[in-house]
């Protein structure tokens, strides 16, 4: 018989890579845990773990169960949540993860407040990928992301929050700034600053400014150069090696820093920002009260409905 014990020591061995560190963190002796690992191999009849690797890797058959796994002890955990849900309870843990382009603009707006409203919730963010929020949403490491959509993935729900608008951050001497206001004509491929790859943010730069990154640009661009922080590319704006694209709620950094930031002309490109779980995700109450708090922080441009009817979403 397989039991979640069981389950959790053998997710504990993949994550540390070694038995000993394995056992320290399930707060047992590493007898006891080698002892559960292969009875679970030999009641199942196959090997999980490589042991010859170091650090220990699983085999192919063994990541297919890892990952059942993951699933398992992930809906497992929903019970508690389910029970906490028809109670009307807030709280418990909530593990979130917020995209690089949001964390530092949207989480000091919201946090302190959803912390003080909801004491008894254990609150605990990181700071991520797309991608990376994804997989882990997907194999319960974590409940909520807060990241732009639409994702149109499986077994993904989106709750919409609010429409973020994009505006151009040019130098102060720069051509641009003499707009009032920049459309996409008026931007060049070779003076864009850009995410690195990965950033969803990038993605949406790249249709924005219609860029072509071909041999030919390549060769003519006096400066490139890719970053994964908004501020780095900011601070290489204010040094007149180019322009980039930012959200609206890094507007108020972005011009504190000596550069100009300009509007684009109508319909003004933005991005959807959601909050997304898992559609196992069963604490719809932790959900609207973490969406509440959120909208409630948001500047009151961006909570009026005539700020969103003027923009368009990018996919």
């Amino acid at each position: 018989m397989i039991t979640l014990t069981q389950l959790e020591y053998i997710l504990a061995v993949e994550r540390h890579g070694n038995f000993r560190q394995a056992a320290k963190a399930c707060f047992v002796t590493q007898p006891t845990l080698s002892m559960q690992v292969q009875k679970l191999e030999s009641d199942l009849g196959v090997q999980i773990f490589d042991r010859t690797a170091q650090p220990i890797v699983a085999t192919p058959i063994g990541r297919k169960i890892l990952e059942q796994t993951a699933v398992v002890l992930s809906q497992t955990a929903r019970i508690q949540e389910i029970i906490h849900d028809s109670q009307e309870k807030t709280e418990g843990e909530l593990r979130l993860a917020v995209i690089p382009t949001l964390a530092p603009y949207l989480l000091p707006l919201f946090v302190d407040a959803f912390c003080k409203a909801f004491p008894k919730v254990r609150l605990r963010v990181e700071e991520s990928k797309t991608d990376d929020i994804l997989v882990a949403l997907r194999k319960g490491e974590l409940d909520v992301g807060l990241l732009a959509t639409p994702l149109d993935e499986p077994m993904i729900r989106e709750h919409p929050l609010f429409r973020e608008p994009f505006y151009v951050y040019a130098a102060k001497d720069s051509k641009l700034a003499a707009l009032d206001q920049v459309s996409d004509k008026d931007l060049k491929d070779e003076r864009v600053l850009l995410l690195t790859e990965g950033h969803c943010l990038r993605d949406q730069v790249v249709r924005v400014c219609r860029y072509r990154k071909d041999k030919a640009t390549k060769s003519n661009a006096p400066f490139e150069f890719e970053s994964g922080s908004i501020e780095t590319l900011c601070h290489l704006v204010q040094k007149g090696l180019g322009y980039t694209v930012i959200p609206h709620l890094a507007k108020s950094w972005s011009a504190s820093r000596g550069g100009v930031v300009l509007p684009f002309s109508e319909p003004r490109p933005s991005r959807e920002v959601s909050l997304v779980v898992h559609e196992s995700f069963a604490r719809a109450g932790m959900l609207r009260a973490l969406s509440a708090t959120i909208v409630a922080s948001l500047p009151a441009e961006l909570r009026t409905e005539d700020a969103r009817l003027k923009t368009i979403k990018l996919r």
